[in-house]
């Protein structure tokens, strides 16, 4: 056990360090990147002090109560700022007050329960009693609430991300936001599973803290390659064309048109009016030029962003992506079955396809391979 503290402690200095020193310029320059990244700083740190208390002082040898002392007020404000770290993210910086206040405020709830409780407990440290345990078990529930709450938020803006991107690019990019879905589950491992796992044996504890902190070091790394890549800027043009079409959307709607209806879908007449301006363009091609998005679509059929992402989920289908995926797939079939001999690389790229992506949603489309299919 002693050696597993350590191991933490030193990964947590240099995860720490690795974001205090190596993050590039332009996250430093960002105001909500870089809050983000200070507040995952805070979460990590809290939780390299947590280990390093348990090994310096030896709370786990003196009984389980005593160590999930340091283990609530530590690792539940460590779980608060992770969670706020993704949420400005998700948020774009927007939290409300309660969202900021509200980790804080248990945290020290959660100290001065503790305090008390083992203050007037009348025991020694090393022989506290069972009203100290029952007290750790209630305030784990408190800190299990605090995360669900959070974790929630998480994913509903999760949910909104996924609906920007996929309503934005040519082709599916799940991985713009693999991490947060990552850190989400992360989160809530803490929350649910540290009140009751702190209370286990020690090699249960051996078990669990080995892929526990496995998941943290992914999420630290997902989060940095998040920064160091293009995938922040990805994201962010997919949420702010979102922006820009429900924009476009209430100002059609406070025009008083006629071309949304009371739900708002598109009505009858201006489906017509999209729909020639969607055959018009699908005449020339431009839907299998690959890298294309929603925006430069509109654009190019000379509508409203707004209307042709209403236009396609009227039409029946999920989204742009899954829209323009269905296109490039006809087509895909049509090449196979007029040009036998075209490799599979070949056909890809006269759809507007990656090898491996057109393999895949083929697959998911016809239920075979573009090699077998011809024989069908």
């Amino acid at each position: 056990m002693k050696e597993l503290q350590f191991s933490v402690v030193v990964l947590m200095v240099l995860m720490c360090s690795a974001l205090i020193l190596l993050m590039p310029g332009r996250v430093r320059r960002d105001k909500v990147s870089n809050r983000s990244r200070w507040l995952m700083t805070g979460a990590l740190a809290l939780i390299g002090m947590q280990f390093l208390i348990q090994y310096v002082t030896g709370l786990r040898a003196m009984g389980v109560t005593q160590a999930v002392l340091v283990n609530l007020a530590l690792l539940l404000p460590a779980s608060g700022l992770m969670s706020l770290a993704i949420l400005n993210l998700q948020r774009q910086g927007r939290l409300t007050t309660f969202e900021w206040w509200l980790w804080p405020t248990v945290s020290l709830l959660v100290i001065v329960v503790l305090a008390v409780t083992v203050w007037t407990d009348g025991h020694p440290l090393e022989q506290l009693s069972e009203r100290v345990r029952w007290t750790e078990i209630g305030l784990g529930v408190v800190y299990a609430a605090m995360q669900i709450y959070y974790s929630l938020m998480e994913f509903r803006e999760l949910q909104r991300m996924e609906a920007a991107v996929e309503n934005y690019y040519d082709r599916e990019r799940r991985g713009l936001t693999q991490w947060i879905k990552h850190a989400i589950g992360v989160t809530g491992l803490m929350a649910v599973f540290v009140p009751v796992f702190i209370f286990g044996p020690n090699i249960l504890l051996i078990v669990y803290g080995l892929a526990f902190f496995w998941g943290i070091f992914m999420m630290w790394f997902c989060f940095v390659r998040y920064f160091t890549s293009n995938d922040a800027k990805r994201v962010r043009e997919a949420e702010e064309s979102a922006e820009e079409s429900a924009r476009e959307e209430r100002e059609q709607k406070s025009e008083v048109r006629g071309q949304l209806s009371e739900d708002n879908r598109l009505s009858p007449d201006a489906m017509q009016h999209v729909g020639r301006a969607v055959e018009r363009w699908l005449t020339t091609g431009a839907h299998l030029q690959a890298g294309i998005t929603s925006p430069v679509a509109a654009d190019a059929m000379k509508i409203p962003r707004y209307q042709l992402t209403a236009w396609v989920k009227a039409s029946g289908h999920q989204s742009f992506t899954r829209w323009i995926t269905t296109l490039r797939i006809e087509e895909a079939k049509r090449v196979l079955r007029a040009h036998p001999e075209w490799t599979n690389e070949a056909v890809a790229d006269h759809c507007g396809f990656t090898r491996t992506h057109f393999q895949k949603n083929f697959k998911q489309e016809t239920g075979c391979s573009p090699a077998d299919f011809p024989a069908k």
